[in-house]
């Protein structure tokens, strides 16, 4: 596996929704894996690291908002994007107190969650900079 491909996981109940965020970030080069539901986020979780993971809201069992502090447990560091259809002030608040780093309403414009995904990454590296550099 290329160690310079971002691993992003899509928390998605939508099928459509999935396979079209799936498609967009395969081809920016990401390797991406997707999943239906909150259960199945926690499984892959528990497994694999990852370099982002995407969220929905609103998904049948777990939603979102459910999955988020366990999210941060599992891997403290993982920034997440939470996206929803179903926005309100109050949940945007509740979404960054549990742990997201940022927020998006659908409908999503792919571009702007591609450079906002672009930010994320980047400032992540030169966090883990530091530390890299400590190893020469």
């Amino acid at each position: 596996m290329d160690n310079d491909k971002k691993r992003i996981l899509i928390v998605e109940d939508d099928e459509e929704m999935r396979s079209l965020l799936k498609d967009f970030f395969e081809e920016d080069g990401f390797e991406i894996d997707s999943v239906s539901n909150g259960s199945e986020a926690f499984r892959i979780l528990v497994k694999e690291p990852f370099d982002l993971v995407i969220t929905d809201i609103r998904m049948p069992g777990l939603t979102g908002l459910d999955i988020l502090p366990g999210i941060k447990k599992l891997q403290p560091e993982v920034p997440i994007i939470v996206i929803t259809a179903f926005g309100t002030e109050e949940v945007h608040r509740r979404a960054i107190e549990r742990g997201a780093t940022a927020y998006l309403e659908k409908p999503i414009h792919f571009h702007k969650l591609k450079t906002m995904i672009h930010e994320i990454i980047s400032s992540q590296e030169k966090t883990k900079g530091d530390e890299k550099w400590s190893e020469l």
